[in-house]
């Protein structure tokens, strides 16, 4: 590519005036810089690069506010714009919304042979999937912002080390109009651009997956009764050729068996993010071996950008208090899920004729990642073994004798391990002070 068809590229892709400015901010950079970018066998299209600059002018507006480490408007904006490529209808009839309600009514019914838990008094609310995701922001960021702190921290120690890097930071090097580099302040910038950019698209791309709020473990939306997705619903059904009202009722008595657990032992949803919390402050930025390898991002190339913070690039090494509030996580999420799996099996048999096929559904997509939930995923290499589940869910299943009993459980996290035999090494309940079950409220 020649100067004057980079200078037709930077018109095309930021407008005439923006296209201007940039040609004069890529005319002062050092010749090396230059050479380079036009040596480049392909530049991203200019709507891709109208995309980094809408990021990268957010992320100044948010900056200049200091919101700390998360760009909430920039994810909520990242979120709805992957969700609308999934040409979702974001409607909700009269039809559907009289059906899960009547599901939600018959599920709480069900449950009260099947659990000791008692019904609250809000309604499950029905949402689109745009509803779904512009909500769910606010509970994934608020889970997440510890992490989104550590790796601000550690972007920003890496590249202050470095000599001259500010006209490598912008997009491979590519101007972009109105964009000044400040090093420090620029560098948080990026990481918080990038991280929003990211989590935003996750949170989007889960959109088309999730059909109740709980799906994932975590409260996302709905309040203490949680949220259906109709829409989504409706696309499952179809797609695995089930009568709607299965459907329905099925997903209906999962979401009431978590909204019931999660009301009457409080503790679980502030325990979850006690234990992110944890696994991010103990990550020892001063040590080499956990520095996260910037080092192999590709600034010459536009792309490099968008994977500078990078969920999956961003590796460490976890220390062994890393590695326990991991396992923690996982050993809580999956005793929460297997019990919520043994209730509504216990309840919903006598009324829903494929419930066997659909519970065998629901663990193919847990066991296929579906239902991790993109944001832990990424972030912790967190997953759920299948065959612990369904050996958990069989341990919940023989306690079933006595629903009163086996519900106590929950009442105190050391008591789970009647029902895995595993103790918590080391548990002193200093982290039990750490309120963190009010990043869940609506």
């Amino acid at each position: 590519m020649d100067s004057n068809e980079f200078h037709k590229w930077l018109i095309e892709s930021f407008g005439e005036e923006g296209g201007k400015m940039a040609w004069e901010q890529f005319s002062s950079l050092p010749d090396s810089i230059k050479d380079e970018l036009l040596s480049q066998s392909h530049l991203p299209s200019p709507s891709e690069m109208r995309k980094i600059y809408s990021a990268f002018q957010a992320a100044g507006q948010e900056g200049q506010e200091d919101k700390g480490a998360v760009n909430q408007p920039l994810i909520t904006q990242m979120a709805l714009k992957t969700a609308e490529e999934k040409h979702f209808k974001n409607t909700i009839s009269a039809l559907q919304f009289d059906r899960l309600s009547q599901a939600t009514s018959s599920a709480n019914l069900w449950l009260d042979s099947a659990s000791s838990t008692l019904p609250l008094p809000e309604k499950t609310k029905i949402l689109t999937p745009r509803q779904w995701t512009e909500g769910s922001v606010k509970a994934w960021t608020s889970l997440v912002t510890p992490m989104a702190q550590a790796m601000q921290e550690a972007a920003t120690k890496y590249f202050m080390q470095l000599g001259n890097w500010d006209y490598e930071i912008f997009a491979g090097g590519i101007p972009l109009p109105g964009i000044n580099a400040d090093r420090q302040s620029v560098i948080r910038s990026v990481v918080k651009t990038n991280f929003a950019i990211q989590l935003g698209s996750a949170i989007g791309e889960m959109s088309i997956l999730t059909l109740a709020s709980f799906d994932y473990g975590v409260r996302t939306v709905g309040g203490k009764a949680g949220a259906l997705i109709a829409e989504n619903l409706d696309a499952f059904a179809q797609d695995t050729q089930l009568p709607k009202e299965e459907v329905y009722a099925f997903y209906a008595l999962r979401e009431m068996a978590y909204a019931r657990l999660y009301n009457s032992a409080p503790w679980i949803e502030g325990q979850i993010c006690t234990l992110v919390y944890k696994y991010s402050r103990d990550m020892d930025l001063g040590n080499s071996d956990t520095t996260p390898d910037f080092s192999s991002v590709d600034f010459m190339n536009p792309s490099g950008l968008s994977n500078l913070v990078n969920l999956s690039t961003f590796k460490t090494k976890d220390t062994e208090e890393q590695k326990k509030a991991k396992e923690s996580l996982q050993r809580l999420l999956t005793l929460v899920e297997s019990w919520v799996d043994c209730v509504t099996w216990r309840a919903g048999s006598a009324f829903i004729p494929h419930i066997s096929e659909l519970r065998e559904m629901m663990r193919r997509r847990r066991a296929e990642g579906e239902m991790t939930g993109k944001v832990l995923a990424k972030l912790m290499g967190l997953g759920l073994d299948p065959k612990y589940l369904r050996e958990m869910c069989a341990k919940w299943d023989k306690l079933s004798g006595n629903v009163e009993e086996r519900d106590k459980l929950w009442s105190h996290p050391r008591l789970l391990s009647k029902v895995d035999g595993k103790e918590e090494e080391g548990e002193n309940g200093n982290d039990w002070d750490l309120d963190f079950t009010n990043l869940f409220k609506d």
